[in-house]
């Protein structure tokens, strides 16, 4: 819980909007917070928001690989929870600071740093078991009850600064530790009962999922010692989640006591980890080079081959990176990042034919994969197969839930094939998504113009715009 007791004092005046970055979040009226608890509905509405204004300044990983990866490794952890049925949304931040947070309505990020930085995915998985157990023991609702006396008045910078590490203006930051100060020891007896239950129940929830529980502390223990390299300039890890000597000698103590039923890591994990190194990197060419005086040193020849192969079609050279995923499509016919990397390379050297063979072969064998979904759609509509597109996202959303790159794709492929109500509702949800009320209502009137829509389709519209109305009110 890195940021989590900060979050939960924002919470208190979330209706209160103050400009951080170049934007202004705008969260829903819940009603009076000292009235008594938020319900699940409430707390998923909030989450919800805070969702939107992630979005609306471009802090959400879109990589579908990589989204899939972090919604798979959460849910193995959910299903050895004490609490199954909360929904949860796990994602990525884009950020390379360490730290993770849970946020109402059971959202979970965490920052892309900290997942660079972890060594094993059992560390990854304990970070996120650690959020998972806020959520599940409610910590959020109980420090806003102790804490609703307390007004915050600069809720999106608070946001901003303390959840998500941006930069806030100086009146905000001067608000924010005069706030602080005044609530210190309260921060202090809260965060060191919550973070304790919280280890108790995230090493129990590991160990259930098949997960080294040593994980947890392991990692703690290893930003402990870090923390004397960094001085006054501590990583967000470890100013907002205190780590004693004593926590981890706890958490290693709990760890031991639990009986080991360790799993094989994940395969994915050190190449989601390759796929985010790839992606931060700013000089490509250098780091390739540099890469390749490593070969000898990296016993994992697919973590090589698949680094290689992305940083060289970052590079826009994609015969090398043809090469590199030549050899692991040769021993890994079947494994979906490989070959999609593989489709890509193809569809980038104009060999649309077999990208389209290797996209259709995924597709039989994964047929509700998120990852291969978009891929494939995105694939079919730049080489103008818009009705294979539409048919592709359809049967994908009967089965599954629509998100944001879905609802843009599904806009987009109705639009070209002439469904155009149909590309105007979906692109009014895409845009209620980013944060941008006003265009959703915008593209949901423009919709409803439209004197052919069936009831069906005109209900769902009518349904979408009177909560976006809704939603307009609330963010005068």
């Amino acid at each position: 819980m890195f940021r989590f007791f900060h979050f939960a004092l924002l919470l208190l005046f979330l209706t209160l909007p103050v400009t951080a970055r170049t934007e202004t979040i705008n969260l829903p009226d819940i009603g009076d917070t000292a009235s008594g608890e938020f319900s699940p509905e409430e707390e998923r509405k909030l989450g919800e928001s805070l969702m939107r204004w992630l979005r609306q300044n471009d802090l959400i990983e879109k990589d579908p690989i990589i989204q899939s990866y972090i919604y798979s490794l959460g849910y193995q952890l959910v299903a050895n929870s004490d609490e199954t049925s909360q929904p949860y949304t796990f994602f990525v931040v884009k950020d390379t600071s360490i730290n993770a947070f849970a946020a109402p309505g059971g959202f979970i990020g965490i920052h892309t740093g900290l997942i660079l930085i972890s060594e094993t995915e059992s560390e990854l998985a304990g970070v996120i078991s650690h959020e998972i157990a806020h959520i599940t023991q409610k910590h959020l609702i109980r420090t806003m009850e102790a804490t609703k006396k307390h007004r915050i008045t600069t809720a999106v910078a608070l946001l901003a600064a303390l959840l998500v590490g941006q930069n806030v203006d100086q009146l905000a930051e001067a608000a924010i530790a005069t706030t602080l100060a005044a609530n210190t020891q309260l921060q202090i007896d809260f965060t060191r009962a919550h973070e304790k239950e919280a280890d108790y129940i995230g090493i129990k929830i590991l160990a259930n999922s098949g997960f080294d529980p040593e994980g947890m502390p392991d990692f703690f223990g290893r930003m402990q010692k870090a923390s004397q390299l960094y001085g006054n300039s501590l990583p967000e890890f470890l100013s907002t989640h205190p780590v004693t000597v004593n926590r981890i000698a706890e958490s290693k103590d709990r760890a031991r006591k639990i009986p080991k039923h360790i799993i094989k890591q994940d395969a994915r994990y050190p190449l989601i980890k390759a796929r985010l190194t790839i992606e931060k990197e700013t000089n490509i060419k250098q780091f390739i080079k540099g890469y390749k005086k490593t070969s000898k040193k990296i016993k994992n020849k697919n973590i090589f081959h698949y680094t290689l192969a992305l940083a060289n079609m970052k590079a826009g050279l994609f015969k090398q990176a043809q090469k590199h995923v030549n050899v692991l499509v040769k021993k890994n016919p079947e494994h979906i990042y490989f070959r999609i990397t593989e489709a890509k390379i193809l569809h980038e050297l104009k060999q649309n034919r077999k990208a389209n063979e290797v996209y259709i072969q995924l597709m039989r064998l994964y047929p509700y994969s998120y990852a291969i979904t978009v891929h494939y759609s995105r694939f079919l509509l730049a080489t103008n197969q818009y009705k294979n597109a539409y048919k592709t996202l359809k049967n994908y959303t009967q089965n599954r839930k629509t998100d944001i790159q879905i609802l843009k794709l599904f806009s987009d492929a109705s639009s070209k094939i002439g469904k155009t109500t149909e590309a105007y509702f979906y692109l009014g949800q895409y845009e209620f998504e980013n944060g941008n009320t006003h265009n959703a209502i915008s593209h949901l009137n423009t919709a409803l113009k439209f004197k052919k829509t069936d009831y069906f389709l005109s209900s769902k519209i009518e349904a979408k715009l009177k909560q976006y109305k809704e939603t307009a009110l609330q963010e005068k």
